[in-house]
């Protein structure tokens, strides 16, 4: 699930800062690990923060949970 993916890409972020040394690099591995279904759709946000880039992928997330059938 997303929160856990930020959680834990938070978490490694700390841990590892040589792999997302500045913002570009950052960016590009957050929405590199998103589900396939939402990658495109965020990196076309263009996205400024990683706070931004959580926040449409949740919204993306919650759109794709409610036009799936249960």
């Amino acid at each position: 699930d997303l929160k856990t993916y930020v959680r834990r890409f938070q978490e490694l972020a700390t841990l590892c800062p040589t792999m997302v040394s500045d913002f570009k690099k950052m960016m590009e591995a957050f929405i590199e690990g998103l589900p396939r279904s939402i990658e495109g759709n965020v990196t076309a946000s263009k996205p400024q923060t990683l706070e931004e880039a959580i926040n449409i992928a949740q919204r993306l997330m919650d759109q794709v949970a409610k036009h799936t059938p249960a």
